[in-house]
């Protein structure tokens, strides 16, 4: 038998060492395309993304498969952040044997008296003079601050000469970083000039309440380029791994992992659970609202439950949602729940945030069932950049009780105009008199106390408008706000809930009165008595001063719903009818 000479492939393979063959890693992606996450040797990686669990989860992951190998960790975190966090994903460098002998972990401390760059440069040669094995890799965090990025000559400089570096050395170097214009403006295109001799680019953006891996452009370990993808990001409900999602059709499957590590977390204020005996397992229960928002601004998808009750002012609890959506995006659920009173201005709290109201009927059972059903689920309503656009829809008019019919049409068109921003329900009902009642005992038998809501005569008929009150509502309302039984009084009613048939109906009362002006019965009818403010004026947050406007006050602000007050009102309250002045009827 002939024995033949090795190939040269076979010859290449036996002379590089077992570990030699595992350099060349990858990001700690699963589920991603090699050609989007490899790393060839001799090159520079950039990848842009501001702290959050996505970023320590694609770092310090890949980081700690790294570390099975000869390379080198480097953050400018504390040794101990260091420590706890490769801990965290699975790595416990304390641990006898449990990283590659020559691999290295370092704290990088940068000095504001040097230039940032030219210290990196440096750490980076004396590491790999002194204790690197050749060809190996440089995982590299939070070194930002080492470029000049306001200074465009400069930085093409700096990604020049770290390109150069790599590229002499053999080492290959991930910055896994966030630049000012980043930060600022959320694209990293105008950094082209910095990474043009780099072998990829990426960003880690966390965009609709989900993160996404969006590559510039991407050079692999074989030299294959990628550009312009956009892969959706899930994490694993295993060990909080990052899973790239493929498969659009499967994006939306709970198989593929959770949007953020905290998706199955569940905050409470105290006071909404203040009344039941036993809280869910696992629940997180905070002091109050106030204590709530503080530690939720850090959430990203977990599940918020804040209370409102009669001694919450609605102004502050708007700002709290609007606050939270905004700070922690579209996949953070935010749920509040009624206490003692009903929130009437549900949809004003849907536009600022908030996922759902739960009724203050509903049992702690029908409450875990309503939690588990906003689970995955993506904020998609516009959310506007300040609450007080939304709440200044919802303030209503001082004015309650009777008016006369020309300014009773002008402060009906006023409110419904001034709702329309939040899709605020607003009520008119047109109510038919009986053939022996006179509009005056109409009058005096509606005793409305609500701020914003308001009546007026004309013709044969009564007008009566509800604010912010939902058209099934109405006849619930009217009977809080009558003392006498709807059938001795009306024929019937006409109930308008929407814009188009209130404005219609204002249209025939407003040719109505210019045809035959009905009597103005200001002097004839009591004058209404809201009830005292059930909830205090909104206040702000400690330490800062108040953005309340002077309008905001609780009388101008929604309280409540129309069946609760007359329900918490005194008996006191409501006065008997004082008889008219003048015969307007015909006396039996």
């Amino acid at each position: 038998m002939t024995n033949l000479p090795p190939s040269s492939s076979e010859s290449t393979d036996r002379a590089i060492p077992r570990a030699r063959l595992r350099l060349n890693q990858s990001l700690a992606i699963e589920g991603l395309p090699s050609s989007l996450s490899a790393l060839a040797t001799g090159q520079v990686y950039a990848v842009y993304a501001s702290r959050s669990p996505a970023r320590d989860a694609l770092f310090w992951k890949t980081a700690a498969n790294a570390l099975l190998t000869p390379v080198t960790v480097i953050s400018t975190r504390s040794a101990e952040d260091v420590t706890q966090a490769l801990r965290q994903h699975g790595m416990d460098i304390d641990h006898a044997g449990a990283v590659h002998p020559r691999s290295n972990v370092c704290a990088l401390h940068l000095s504001p008296d040097r230039d940032g760059c030219d210290a990196l440069m440096e750490s980076l040669q004396a590491l790999s003079a002194q204790c690197t094995t050749p060809a190996s890799q440089f995982l590299v965090e939070g070194v930002a601050a080492c470029f000049a990025w306001q200074d465009r000559a400069a930085l093409i400089r700096q990604g020049a000469a770290l390109a150069g570096w790599c590229a002499q050395t053999r080492h290959t170097v991930l910055l896994v970083m966030l630049p000012p214009l980043v930060e600022h403006s959320g694209d990293f295109r105008p950094l082209a000039d910095f990474q043009i001799q780099f072998a990829g680019a990426a960003q880690l953006v966390h965009e609709q309440g989900e993160f996404r891996w969006e590559v510039a452009f991407w050079r692999d370990n074989r030299g294959a380029l990628s550009a312009n993808e956009s892969i959706p990001l899930r994490f694993s409900g295993h060990d909080h791994r990052l899973v790239a999602v493929l498969d659009a059709d499967q994006e939306g499957s709970e198989s593929i992992g959770m949007l953020a590590p905290d998706e199955s977390v569940v905050m409470v204020s105290q006071d909404a659970v203040a009344r039941e005996r036993v809280v869910p397992k696992g629940w997180q229960v905070l002091p109050d609202n106030d204590a709530l928002v503080s530690t939720a601004s850090r959430a990203v998808a977990a599940t918020v439950i804040l209370h409102y009750g009669i001694n919450e002012s609605l102004a502050t609890l708007a700002k709290q949602v609007n606050f939270l959506r905004r700070q922690c995006g579209k996949a953070l659920k935010i749920l509040i729940r009624e206490d003692n009173v009903s929130i009437r201005y549900e949809l004003l709290m849907l536009t600022l945030g908030a996922n759902g109201i739960i009724a203050r009927s509903m049992p702690m059972a029908q409450v875990e069932i309503a939690v588990d059903s906003v689970q995955g689920q993506l904020f998609s309503r516009p959310v506007p950049d300040d609450y007080h656009s939304a709440l200044s829809a919802a303030m209503r008019d001082s004015t309650t009780g009777y008016v006369p019919a020309h300014r009773f049409i002008q402060l009906v068109r006023e409110a419904v105009e001034r709702s329309r921003p939040i899709r605020l329900p607003n009520v008119l009902l047109r109510l038919p008199l009986e053939r022996d009642v006179a509009g005056i005992d109409a009058l005096q038998a509606c005793r409305i106390r609500r701020t914003g809501d308001i009546c007026t005569a004309s013709g044969d008929s009564l007008y009566v408008f509800f604010f912010a009150c939902h058209v099934d509502n109405a006849g619930e309302a009217m009977e809080k706000v009558f003392e006498r039984p709807l059938s001795e009084l009306f024929r019937g009613e006409l109930r308008c809930g929407d814009r188009e048939t209130i404005y219609s109906t204002l249209d025939g009362l407003a040719e109505e009165i210019a045809e035959l002006p009905p009597p103005d019965y200001t002097g004839l009818v009591a004058p209404a008595e809201p009830v005292a403010p059930l909830m205090p004026a909104a206040v702000a947050e400690p330490g800062a001063e108040s953005d309340v406007t002077g309008d905001a006050t609780p009388g101008s602000l929604p309280m409540l719903a129309a069946s609760d007050t007359t329900d918490i009102a005194p008996a006191t309250t409501r006065r008997p009818a004082r008889p008219a002045s003048l015969p307007l009827k015909a006396q039996g």
